[in-house]
């Protein structure tokens, strides 16, 4: 296992920050989100703690940052602002507000390889025939873990065809999936994307992140009558909170996945804790 650094994508976020945000940055060490709020103080999460500085910053301050985050322009991120979020070089920053943005919350992505373990050995024992759910709650990894099986799985020995839907441009890395054989479908919601990729990719893995409106289960559900199979993430603390959201246990029961897979982990450990379980096991 190796973790692939980002210290390049770490270091343009921080140039967009004031100094004295930087300053105090450089005291915690690794970090994994940085949170900005008007008049509020800065935090940090570090190895699953939240570090509240003492540092404030202002409406301007934030605003200028939030421009630096747009390239200068807000129009063009209206409607991912809209859906509360802007997309920097691969870095999801979360945001409050839409006319004037009173805090936001930039993600560090971590780009860790071999991190599949026990899923990834289940998964090629089946080799890659079955649709599979990964959940946990927020924070816990799951796209750095889907990051993983993808590149995995489309490099030696499998080279799969694995299509990655990436709707907020966060999933896919072009560093980490150098010489992978994958497609990437940015800028299309997660339905279109598998319709897209089933009918012109000849797939043989499509992997997209965080399923979650009824309204998109329908569609997914639909679009995924070709027999592709799917490897996503929903947000959920159980199985049994899983299956109360009435979109997950839609896709169960019309058997889009047939394993399900809930992850956590320890604070400052980079090796995750897997309980895997049947379509037929979940809904017993």
């Amino acid at each position: 296992m190796r973790t692939v650094e980002t210290p390049a994508k770490f270091e343009c976020v921080l140039r967009l920050l004031p100094e004295r945000v930087r300053r105090a940055a450089e005291d915690c060490g690794p970090i994994d989100e940085i949170r900005l709020r008007t008049d509020r103080p800065v935090s940090f999460n570090a190895g699953g703690r939240n570090i509240v500085t003492d540092v404030v910053v202002s409406a301007q301050e934030l605003d200028r940052v939030v421009g630096l985050l747009c390239g200068g322009s807000l129009h063009a991120h209206e409607r991912s602002i809209a859906e509360g979020y802007i997309d920097y070089m691969g870095c999801r920053v979360g945001v409050c507000g839409t006319r004037r943005i009173s805090s936001i919350n930039i993600r560090i992505p971590r780009y860790i390889r071999g991190i599949g373990g026990e899923l990834m050995t289940r998964l090629a024992r089946d080799n890659f025939r079955y649709g599979t759910l990964i959940y946990s709650p927020p924070g816990i990894g799951k796209t750095t873990l889907l990051r993983d099986i993808a590149a995995s799985v489309s490099s030696p020995p499998y080279n799969k065809r694995v299509a990655v839907i990436d709707v907020r441009g966060e999933l896919f890395d072009s560093e980490m999936m150098r010489g992978c054989t994958v497609d990437v479908l940015e800028g299309v919601s997660k339905a279109k994307g598998i319709e897209i990729a089933t009918r012109t990719l000849s797939p043989e893995l499509i992997v997209c992140d965080e399923i979650g409106s009824p309204d998109e289960a329908e569609a997914i559900m639909s679009a995924q009558n070709s027999g592709v199979p799917l490897l996503a993430s929903a947000h959920a603390s159980s199985c049994r909170g899983l299956l109360r959201r009435p979109a997950m246990r839609m896709l169960a029961e019309n058997a889009v996945f047939e394993l399900f897979c809930g992850i956590r982990r320890h604070a400052h450990d980079e090796q995750f804790q897997f309980d895997i379980r049947t379509r037929s096991e979940l809904l017993c």
